[in-house]
């Protein structure tokens, strides 16, 4: 029932702030629309990935690049580590490793680009800190392809904990520092200091 002098019925959530357009807010704030173009970048990257052009023409070559740089890493003090496609192993038989597709780290360097591009800053800055990021997973991949040989002459049961546990969560934990540090160094740049979700709501 109407009370005195109001026509219509009463409005329901009629108070300012469910007037405001939130869901447009909550879609404009900074944290929504970096995770939005991350996924968006970390989809098409794992895409492109995924085709059979790009394996053959990029993840293969390099996965064996890795190895041709380890054998070449470790001929001056080891001259029995032969380098054979995706295979590094020992010329006495005892011992040897295969780099495969998730032991090539392209999938966490796909996450650290896709992660680097999405923060706000020039696109310039972003192409560098994920050039350097890449390179620096890449040396830590070194390592462990290296120690992994070595750990293969060995007990099998502490090779398989090092390559499936170790150095997963090493490689992933370096990820995750490079962007990290980048982040930092990136929002403290002159004019790139990303806007707040709070000054974004002012």
């Amino acid at each position: 029932m109407a009370g005195a002098g109001r026509s219509g019925p009463p409005l329901l959530f009629s108070s300012p702030h469910f007037r405001r357009p939130t869901m447009l807010r909550f879609f404009k704030s900074p944290a929504v629309q970096y995770l939005g173009l991350f996924a968006l970048l970390a989809v098409t990257l794992f895409s492109v990935l995924a085709t059979p052009w790009a394996e053959r023409l990029f993840v293969q070559p390099f996965t064996q690049l890795l190895v041709d740089i380890s054998a070449f890493v470790l001929a001056p003090f080891d001259p029995r580590v032969q380098a054979q496609g995706d295979i590094l192993r020992f010329s006495d038989g005892h011992g040897a490793v295969q780099v495969l597709a998730g032991c090539n780290a392209v999938e966490v360097c796909a996450l650290l680009i896709a992660a680097i591009l999405a923060f706000p800053g020039r696109l310039r800055d972003g192409l560098i800190g994920a050039g350097v990021g890449v390179i620096a997973l890449q040396l830590v991949n070194l390592l462990r392809i290296i120690s992994l040989l070595y750990l293969s002459r060995g007990s099998e049961s502490l090779f398989e904990f090092f390559h499936h546990y170790v150095w997963d969560a090493m490689i992933g934990l370096e990820g995750l520092l490079v962007f990290f540090f980048w982040t930092r160094w990136q929002s403290r740049q002159p004019g790139n200091a990303p806007k707040t979700i709070v000054e974004d709501a002012a």
